[in-house]
Parts: structure tokens; C-alpha cells; sequence
């Protein structure tokens, strides 16, 4: 696995809703690019209720997404910050930390698309699709700072499996939880995101939630 596109953007108002500003187009940058505690440097986010902060620094997109969904943009289209190659959503599992020379993520939960995603690619399905497939994405801490350049190659390691955090690809876990949101939970949906809630990765975002579905 190796990082095909590093990206970045900046907010910029969108007539999308009477107005809306948004930096989730972002574009490919050269050379070196310093990555902090939330996130690349000169990347920017307009919301941050649903974006960033130390939990979802880093959005990382698998570049075979692009052809699954039939994207035909360069690599940031879809609003991350890395591209990555050899890899998708059913092989990342919450936990997971990909080391990047001195740099290491942390993989803390799926992205939760938004409606935006129909605005850019003027496709009012795209988001249904997208999200029934399960391959949204998903967004990483920083556990360790320094520095990212296009080519890097990424060490990926599987967390150790444990009782109260056992293996939890980013595939099940956002389609459990969007079957469980959308009252057309599966057998075993609601016992996966009980185990999810209990797993020390977990964002504090998605933590909330889920403790919510299941309280309901």
C-alpha cells in the first residue's frame, strides 16, 4: 500500500441550500507536507461538528473507490486528504495503524457522508449508492507527527483481536450502523456495534452515537 495523493482545500462558499461553505473539494499537493495532531498542514474544514479534530484528522479514500463509483475527477474529488492505493474498506479494520516512515494513524472510525456528496457530483443517488456500498472511506487520529510525501509507502498492522474488541472491518461497522439508522438492522448488526462502542479506538463522535442507537 503507498499514498497516491496527498490533498488539501480550503473553505469557500457553495450556492448549494442558500449558501454553504464547505472545503470538501481538495487538491493534490507536491513534496513534502507536514502532518499535525489534526491533520495536514493547509488543510482546511468549514464544519466541525461532522469534520475534523484530533479523532477524524485525516480522511483516507482507497483509489479503486474512484472506479467503483465511476469517478472520473482527480484524486481529492471526494474530499480526502490521502488517496491510497491496495487497499479498501473491507480489509481496514477500526484500530488499525498505518505507519508512514515516522508518521502513524490511527484508524478510529467509517466517514459519515453527507449530502454534499450529491451537490459535487450532481448526482442526487450518489449518496444513497454510496453508502449502501459500505466503502465511504474512513478517518484516522495521529498518533504520530512528521512528515508525508506522494509514494510513501504505508505499513499497515491489524490491532491485536481481544473479547471486548475483537477484528471490526470499516465496511461492517458503517453498514451495521446504517442499516440499524435506516430500520433495516440484520441479525448480528446490533451486537456488532455493541462491540464497536466498546473498542478503545473508537472516535468520540461515533462513540456517541452508536451508544444512542443502542440505548434506542
Amino acid at each position: 500500500m503507498k499514498i497516491l495523493s496527498l490533498n488539501i482545500g480550503q473553505k469557500r462558499p457553495y450556492p448549494w441550500r442558500n449558501g454553504t461553505e464547505s472545503a470538501i473539494l481538495k487538491s493534490p499537493v507536491e513534496g513534502q507536507v507536514e502532518i499535525t495532531p489534526t491533520g495536514l498542514v493547509g488543510d482546511e474544514q468549514a464544519d466541525f461538528g461532522a469534520h475534523g479534530g484530533e479523532d477524524k484528522a485525516v480522511l483516507c479514500i482507497p483509489q479503486s473507490n474512484y472506479a467503483l463509483f465511476e469517478i472520473h475527477q482527480g484524486f481529492g474529488f471526494l474530499g480526502e486528504n490521502l488517496t491510497l492505493s491496495d487497499v479498501d474498506e473491507t480489509q481496514i479494520q477500526l484500530g488499525d495503524q498505518m505507519k508512514i516512515g515516522e508518521v502513524v494513524l490511527e484508524v478510529t472510525q467509517p466517514r459519515s457522508p453527507c449530502w454534499k456528496l450529491n451537490e459535487i457530483t450532481q448526482d442526487p443517488q450518489f449518496l444513497k449508492r454510496y453508502a449502501e456500498s459500505g466503502r465511504v472511506g474512513f478517518y484516522c487520529r495521529v498518533l504520530n507527527t512528521g512528515k508525508l510525501e506522494i509514494n510513501d509507502s504505508v505499513s499497515l498492522r491489524h490491532p491485536e483481536p481481544a473479547a471486548d474488541h475483537p477484528a471490526i472491518s470499516i465496511q461492517s461497522l458503517f453498514l451495521a450502523k446504517h442499516r440499524v439508522q435506516t430500520r433495516n438492522a440484520q441479525t448480528g448488526d446490533m451486537d456488532l456495534l455493541a462491540l464497536a462502542v466498546q473498542h478503545p479506538a473508537l472516535s468520540d463522535a461515533w462513540h456517541r452515537e452508536l451508544t444512542k442507537l443502542l440505548d434506542q
